[in-house]
């Protein structure tokens, strides 16, 4: 199994872009559209935007003008967007501690759903971060990629966790990696 190493980027990326920088317009208002639905819309329907609208999605996640529904959407389209830059900026979500907790949360179900077992490393790095909703929010996302790797990347971490809401969902992952 292989494990991602963090993509070394020229250059600004998506994540990087505050969501000021992105200006609306006919990309945002398609994008809109799609997250007002009630789940997620396909990876097809993202496909179609291309690279473009990761910029778009990431601004959308931080933008609290825009319900927490969709926020959250946008969040878990950037796993669908066929891009490299689209896990990159879920990386940078992630791994960011300014960031809301919502949305850093949202980034590890995604990040694991885009990278699979290639997520493992950057997730475990998270069990040991100050935000306890992330924590709880890594432990599941490594639960549901199950795998032998998982379990003992959370067997670990169980010992060492004082707080009982992240104990409880490390044994939740682990009950989720059960083969």
């Amino acid at each position: 199994m292989s494990e991602a190493a963090p993509v070394p980027t020229k250059g600004p990326t998506a994540a990087s872009v505050s969501p000021a920088a992105v200006v609306p317009g006919p990309l945002r208002t398609e994008a809109l559209g799609l997250l007002s639905q009630p789940t997620v819309a396909p990876e097809a329907a993202w496909r179609r935007f291309g690279p473009e609208v990761v910029p778009v999605l990431a601004a959308l996640a931080e933008d609290t003008s825009v319900p927490d529904a969709q926020r959250m959407r946008a969040v878990t389209a950037l796993a669908r967007v066929e891009s490299p830059e689209a896990g990159q900026t879920l990386q940078a979500m992630l791994e960011d501690p300014h960031r809301p907790s919502d949305v850093r949360s949202q980034a590890a179900a995604a990040l694991s759903q885009r990278l699979g077992f290639e997520a493992v490393k950057t997730l475990q790095a998270r069990l040991v971060d100050r935000d306890l909703r992330l924590r709880e929010a890594v432990a599941q996302a490594l639960g549901r990629l199950g795998g032998q790797r998982v379990r003992e990347v959370l067997e670990e971490r169980l010992p060492l966790e004082d707080i009982p809401q992240v104990r409880e969902a490390l044994q939740q992952g682990l009950t989720l990696a059960e083969p």
